[in-house]
């Protein structure tokens, strides 16, 4: 095994610890927060708030993972995991909630960037969308586990204990993390790179922008499906067990369109189709109650989520150099969480007036919308350089 091979391979192992123990607090959040008096529009605000510290620090912090090394910010991430975790069963009210759970946010935002840009610093020629496809296997295949064990683990012990497992996992995971060493050759460039270099760059944008808006119909699906699923008289663990079918699916379908990717050495499409799709998905969520289909349904949203997503980080990554990747690795992290946060605060005040199939259809209709805005930036810049492109 090479050194890029060992260094892919070790960032993939904390991903996917790390994120783990970070989502099995995806599902208790908002229902903890309901059990002490919290509306659909507080649930959002809280989930909200923890996706919008994160989309706001992910910028600066990916800048900083360029400046002081991906390793510094892969730590104090995981850190900031575990220390909000035991933080959140202290408090019951939601603007407590809300404050603790959005300093959660700087830990997404520290570790996000850094191990996006360490993947694409090592990743070898010709082989970076399978050095996604392993990274995002781990990221993705956490929020299926994490939630699914969260959900256990309120069954049998409660939220409160809950929450110290998750801060557990979290530290674990620290605890690994303090062995990382990253090889000379991966360190990130000194070169100097500007902002303004960035955003002149369609091509980053379009990326940003089909982020954003595949996050978008997600932070609906994460934030409101624990809550439908409790009105249709679904269990806490019966609820994981959609979330644990949609990871499974979305993991599954990542390595194939991480090879499929290499050797088409074309991602924009992917990322598109597969946005497209969810988006579809997402608007029929509310309508399918019985558990067989609903299940079906969501294994085939995982399918197309994770086949975008692995094409967005090869589109991404080929887009930056080095000495820019944490940068646009962190304005990428910030589409995500940007979108998710949308998602959860911007339709909570539609569900809670017009009910659920209106608002998972209104994410999904801005969705598909801002897929195609990424599709014309993406055709813009292929046009500029009237040449073929891989992204």
């Amino acid at each position: 095994m090479t050194a890029a091979t060992s260094l892919v391979a070790v960032v993939c192992a904390l991903t996917f610890v790390h994120f783990a123990a970070a989502q099995m607090r995806g599902p208790l959040v908002p229902l903890y927060a309901v059990a002490h008096g919290a509306t659909a529009t507080g649930v959002g605000f809280i989930v909200a708030a923890h996706m919008a510290v994160a989309a706001l620090a992910s910028v600066p912090l990916g800048r900083a993972s360029d400046v002081w090394g991906r390793r510094t910010l892969l730590l104090g991430g995981m850190a900031t995991s575990a220390v909000t975790s035991l933080m959140l069963p202290l408090v019951e009210g939601g603007v407590g909630l809300a404050v603790i759970y959005g300093v959660a946010g700087l830990g997404v935002a520290a570790f996000t960037p850094s191990a996006l840009s360490l993947v694409g610093d090592a990743a070898t020629p010709g082989a970076t969308g399978r050095a996604y496809a392993w990274l995002t296997t781990a990221h993705y295949g956490a929020i299926g586990v994490g939630p699914f064990l969260g959900g256990l683990a309120a069954d049998w012990w409660g939220y409160r204990p809950a929450f110290v497992a998750s801060a557990a996992g979290a530290a674990i995971a620290l605890v690994l993390g303090l062995a990382i060493t990253v090889h000379p050759a991966h360190k990130t460039p000194t070169t100097s790179v500007t902002f303004r270099e960035v955003r002149a760059n369609p091509r980053v944008w379009a990326g940003w922008i089909v982020a954003a808006s595949g996050l978008l119909t997600q932070g609906v699906v994460f934030t409101f499906f624990p809550l439908l699923g409790q009105a249709r008289g679904l269990s806490p663990a019966a609820i994981g067990l959609v979330f644990l079918v949609l990871g499974i699916a979305n993991t599954a379908a990542r390595v194939p369109a991480g090879w499929l990717i290499d050797r088409t050495q074309r991602s924009a499409p992917y990322a598109v189709v597969g946005v497209l799709a969810g988006c579809v998905a997402t608007a029929l969520l509310p309508h399918v109650t019985e558990r067989g289909p609903l299940l079906a349904l969501v294994a085939g949203y995982g399918v197309v989520s994770g086949t975008a997503g692995v094409a967005l980080g090869v589109a991404l990554a080929g887009a930056a150099t080095p000495a820019a990747r944490g940068l646009v690795m962190g304005g990428y992290s910030t589409a995500l969480y940007l979108g998710l946060a949308l998602g959860s605060f911007a339709l909570g005040p539609v569900i809670t007036r017009y009910g659920y199939a209106m608002g998972f259809g209104v994410g999904a209709v801005i969705g598909a919308l801002g897929a195609v805005i990424a599709t014309a930036l993406w055709v813009k810049a292929q046009s500029d350089c009237r040449e073929p492109s891989t992204a």
